[in-house]
């Protein structure tokens, strides 16, 4: 790069400093004259009457012509028309001025302003009739933000720019499709209507692509190869970097290339690598500096492309105005996360507006990468939170939503997953703790039980009262088979039924258990050992079961004292009235039963509400 540079200032010499001085200005090159001669001959040949033209005041002037306004009295209408000043009427200014009029003339497109005639005056100087454009430069409108207001009322200044690139590219293109390269694109060869018309004025250093010798263009704009000596190519290309040029200064304010030096401007050129526009909108920079690369074949392959890449943009401004949105909204989101104790509330509302503001974005702009970078940040931003919330659920759910894996969130949301499902085991456990506690639970166990022997239980007193009547023995050891039947169904339902595993229940039919096998047990041994006890057997075993219902409504419960009572009553009757043993001892009996009815029928009312508020 640095031989190169030293190479191209040394072939610049004196033009060089002319470049600092004046970055802005074109640098015309020396001209072949062919075109310009040969319209000049063409003319000569051809009458020009002066009186055509009224002339009506001056309009301009530009580096060696004058631009005058006249009225044209064959059509009674105001035209532009353009002289060549008394200093610049040289053969080869004559044949530059020519050469521009007869290539403008040849390009006929709405958006390149429209040659009406050449002649030669008097004096044998061109005289070039143009349309009279009431407008102003493209530099006024970019430079002047009241002008630009006044021009395009109540609309976005970008907007309008675009607008006008746009009408540039067409007619770019519409020029390359007969072989001819601007060279010399800028905002001060742009004129813009008072009504919106485009036009790309300024064809004096046109030319047809080819090799490139010499210096030629505006430096603050110019392509690479259009410094001559690099030995690169005029193409249409060249063009398109002068349109990325003029988007840069759009999206900046300023031209691409600036210097202070013949070699920091010179060097700028070359190396084409402007500095990325900030706060503008990024398929625009990215625009710019794709059509500003320093090889041609790395840029857009023409003025076309560049024209449908500015409409997309256009037509996408919907979706990148409502990621705009969604950025503010998501942005707030992330503050109110980073606070302490953010209001749970306003999380969840910013982040379903940030959300369908970047899906409806997107929806309008699948590619709108802006809108897909939001709604990925403040997915993760809501997963965080979700996961320090303990939301795992939901976290899951908004990574899914995600797609794109995140290894830490993953992580993250792994960690939390196992830490739930212990919780969720340990939950588990006290639950069941808490059932197997709660006094409550298989009231509804106890209750079919207890009935059951009862009923069991009322019924064989009687019936040994009819068998002990006729046949009046073996009282004492007669109570062994009811007492193990009883055992047999207590350890039935204490395998088969869930509820029976309660920590009440458990002592329960264990107490029971334990009273029913210990009369077993103790009728056989006294019977084998010391004879049966006769009448004696009643009170002795309703005296037995007075003190296991006591211990079990000291122990375990309270509510159940009628039980007790209720079996110290039949001790007492049977000890007192023999006759009426039996009778007694079912009365003791069904006072069981009753009393267990009404203690565990409660309980059991008491368990469906718990079960149902719990629900």
């Amino acid at each position: 790069m640095s031989d190169e540079l030293d190479s191209l200032l040394q072939t610049l010499k004196g033009e060089a400093h002319t470049l600092v001085r004046s970055p802005s200005s074109t640098v015309a090159p020396p001209q072949d004259g062919l075109i310009g001669r040969r319209a000049f001959e063409v003319l000569k040949g051809l009458l020009f009457d002066p009186n055509a033209l009224i002339d009506e005041g001056p309009l301009g002037q530009g580096g060696m012509g004058v631009v005058r306004l006249a009225r044209q009295v064959a059509l009674d209408r105001h035209v532009a028309v353009k002289f060549l000043r008394p200093e610049h009427r040289t053969a080869a200014d004559v044949e530059a001025l020519l050469s521009e009029a007869w290539l403008a003339g040849a390009l006929e497109h709405p958006n390149i302003l429209p040659v009406y005639s050449v002649g030669l005056d008097d004096h044998g100087q061109p005289v070039i009739v143009m349309k009279r454009i009431e407008g102003r430069t493209w530099t006024t409108l970019l430079r002047d933000p009241a002008a630009m207001a006044a021009h395009a009322p109540g609309k976005p200044p970008l907007d309008e720019h675009l607008r006008i690139l746009q009408q540039i590219c067409n007619a770019v293109h519409f020029a390359h499709a007969r072989g001819v390269v601007h060279r010399d694109l800028k905002p001060d060869n742009v004129m813009v209507g008072s009504f919106g018309e485009v036009y790309v004025v300024d064809w004096g250093i046109a030319t047809h692509p080819g090799p490139c010798t010499q210096l030629a263009g505006t430096p603050a704009y110019m392509a690479p190869e259009m410094l001559g000596g690099t030995g690169a190519c005029i193409t249409a290309q060249t063009d398109v970097y002068l349109l990325g040029s003029m988007l840069y200064e759009v999206l900046t304010g300023r031209a691409p290339h600036r210097g202070d030096t013949p070699n920091a401007l010179v060097s700028q050129v070359l190396r084409s690598s402007p500095p990325p526009p900030e706060n503008a909108p990024e398929e625009l920079v990215a625009l710019a500096l794709r059509c500003m690369k320093p090889k041609a074949e790395d840029r857009p392959e023409n003025a076309l492309e560049v024209r449908r890449q500015l409409e997309a943009f256009v037509e996408h401004q919907g979706s990148l105005a409502l990621a705009t949105q969604s950025e503010r909204r998501a942005a707030e989101l992330v503050a109110l996360l980073a606070t302490p104790s953010p209001d749970a509330a306003r999380v969840y509302a910013l982040f379903s507006e940030c959300r369908f503001g970047f899906q409806q974005a997107l929806a309008a702009w699948p590619r709108n990468t802006r809108a897909r970078a939001g709604l990925e940040g403040a997915l993760k931003a809501m997963a965080r939170f979700e996961l320090q919330q303990g939301s795992v659920k939901a976290a899951r759910a908004l990574l899914h939503e995600l797609g794109a894996v995140d290894p830490s969130l993953e992580a993250e949301l792994a960690r939390a997953t196992k830490q739930e499902e212990q919780q969720a085991l340990e939950l588990a456990r006290l639950q069941g703790l808490e059932k197997t506690h709660d006094p409550l639970t298989g009231s509804s166990s106890r209750l079919v039980v207890s009935l059951f022997l009862g009923l069991v239980w009322i019924v064989s007193p009687l019936l040994g009262h009819l068998h002990f009547h006729v046949l009046p023995r073996n009282e004492t050891i007669s109570s062994a088979p009811l007492a193990l039947l009883s055992a047999v169904i207590i350890i039935v339902v204490a395998i088969r039924s869930k509820e029976s595993r309660t920590r009440l229940n458990r002592q329960l039919l264990s107490m029971v258990l334990f009273g029913m096998l210990v009369q077993a047990t103790f009728v056989t041994v006294f019977y084998f050992a010391g004879g049966d006890l006769g009448e004696r057997s009643v009170p002795v075993l309703m005296g037995f079961w007075f003190v296991v219902s006591g211990a079990i409504t000291v122990g375990l419960l309270p509510s159940a004292w009628p039980i007790p009572l209720g079996y110290l009553a039949g001790a007492l009757g049977a000890l007192m009235f023999p006759e009426l043993r039996f009778a007694f001892s079912a009365l003791g009996n069904f006072v069981f039963a009753v009393s267990a009815f009404f203690i565990f029928r409660r309980e059991g009312l008491r368990e469906r509400e718990r079960d149902a508020l719990k629900a």
